[in-house]
């Protein structure tokens, strides 16, 4: 569960309230802040019992939210750590057309490919990893979401970080 202390420290970062990149703006807004259910929804929420879906509420919209960013970026390709198989199958069914290669290590290499985006599950456990990240110098656009990390590789979009209160 999160620290409410945190959630009211960072309330001013919600909704993209401040953003004034375009692209910022959308994702946050459009993707981040979606209302409603998607058509695959129904299906997923069955992986999980109902017991499981009311301990873990929290990893469930982080799930939810992999399934959001598969489906409005639509990638070919999607590497993710061997986990967890209902992340992948979040991920699966947010692209189809999209490969999804499963990597066993944690240290991720930025190939600084155009529109390529990084992100990070359970960010507080990854800190280390995610300054990584955020620091490399082909990564121009990051959201800190406190529990998941998002970064994105695009030379053209201006750097910046984002701190939203998801």
């Amino acid at each position: 569960m999160r620290n409410p202390l945190v959630w009211l420290a960072r309330f001013r970062h919600r909704k993209g309230y401040g953003i004034h990149s375009p692209f910022a703006y959308n994702l946050v807004t459009q993707v981040l802040y979606t209302p409603g259910r998607y058509y695959a929804d129904q299906w997923l929420e069955q992986m999980f019992p109902r017991w499981q879906r009311l301990l873990h509420v929290r990893r469930l919209a982080c799930h939810r939210l992999l399934f959001r960013l598969a489906n409005h970026w639509q990638p070919d390709v999607v590497k993710a750590p061997a986990r967890l198989l209902s992340q992948l199958a979040y991920l699966h069914a947010g692209c189809r057309k999209a490969k999804i290669e499963a990597c066993h290590n944690d240290i991720i290499t930025l190939t600084g490919h155009s529109g390529t985006m990084f992100v990070i599950y359970d960010l507080q456990r990854h800190r280390t990893l995610w300054h990584q990240v955020k620091n490399d110098r082909q990564t121009t656009v990051t959201f800190d979401l406190w529990d998941m990390g998002i970064a994105v590789c695009n030379p053209k979009l201006n750097r910046q970080h984002y701190i939203i209160n998801w």
